[in-house]
């Protein structure tokens, strides 16, 4: 009898084990997609548990290369800022009261370049666990491209188009003065500096003939107000970077004097035109007077030309 009673009571503890293992098995799921942020922004990774149970109770581990390493753990119903990542400290959380409904999302501020990359966000039960991965791209819009004259080892002159503070490679074009689409004769070199920002740079080879030069960099990232910078280069073989600067600022000043002489011209024309009717309204004025002083039936006429104002 106490065999019997032994195996009652080990065949019961172990349906009702399989019972609680079953009542807790649970998938995390999340976006399909990755998830895309700007540099400064503050993004959330979403991510629940599936069906929807407390996870208040559970372990949430968020990292990214190392487990040991974590970007946020969640333990024994308190978040452990110790077992941090220290680049990570004071910019990731969790919806903590949201973790009764099974919402285990990693809640990120001030993005950097450097955050950018695959994260892990694993949950364990004890008796159960799972893992969801996902994909954080962080974009950085640049600086306005900037354009200058060099020449290679063999001596050939090129132009090099450059810009900082990307974070993802920007679309590129090159165009000359006559339409042509040079972006096909360019090279393209990248450089990450110690944020990981890219620092881009673009050469084109040139003919030494007198050209207009335009270089386009804009964000690949499909967002409203995409952005753009367009930077123009004019080539003169043979003329010195003087004598450019003082034909264009000859021709800057020209402009400007043939529009100050226009816009003379217009204010005088004005100014004639108002002292003209300055002048006729006292004898239009005059003329009524003396057309109520008139007496009836008198037929002389008083001529307004004889009538002079002081």
């Amino acid at each position: 009898m106490k065999v019997q009673k032994g195996w009652s009571c080990i065949v019961f503890f172990l349906l009702h084990m399989t019972h609680v293992a079953w009542t807790q098995r649970f998938q995390v799921v999340g976006p399909s997609s990755s998830v895309l942020v700007h540099v400064g922004e503050d993004v959330t990774l979403p991510a629940s548990l599936s069906p929807v149970i407390s996870a208040q109770r559970f372990e949430v581990r968020w990292f990214r290369d190392n487990f040991d390493s974590p970007v946020l753990l969640y333990q024994n119903h308190q978040i452990k800022p110790e077992r941090q990542m220290q680049a990570y400290n004071g910019r990731a959380a969790l919806f903590t009261e949201e973790l009764q409904n099974g919402n285990v999302s990693l809640r990120l501020q001030d993005v950097r370049v450097s955050d950018g990359g695959l994260y892990t966000c694993f949950v364990d039960s004890g008796l159960w666990n799972d893992e969801l991965h996902i994909t954080l791209k962080v974009e950085a819009l640049g600086g306005q491209p900037s354009i200058s004259i060099g020449s290679t080892e063999d001596q050939q002159t090129r132009l090099e188009c450059k810009a900082d503070k990307w974070g993802t490679t920007p679309d590129m074009a090159w165009g000359d003065m006559n339409g042509v689409d040079l972006t096909s004769e360019s090279s393209v070199t990248e450089q990450r500096d110690n944020e990981r920002f890219l620092r881009v740079s673009s050469f084109i080879p040139i003919k030494q003939e007198f050209n207009m030069f335009s270089c386009l960099m804009r964000s690949k990232v499909p967002k409203p107000d995409w952005h753009s910078g367009l930077t123009v280069y004019i080539f003169s073989p043979g003329v010195s970077g003087w004598s450019v600067v003082f034909w264009l600022s000859l021709l800057l000043y020209v402009a400007v004097a043939a529009l100050l002489i226009f816009q003379w011209r217009r204010m005088r024309g004005l100014k004639a035109r108002y002292e003209s009717k300055v002048y006729s309204l006292p004898l239009c004025y005059l003329s009524k007077e003396i057309e109520k002083i008139k007496a009836p039936g008198m037929c002389s006429t008083v001529s307004l030309t004889s009538v002079s104002v002081h």
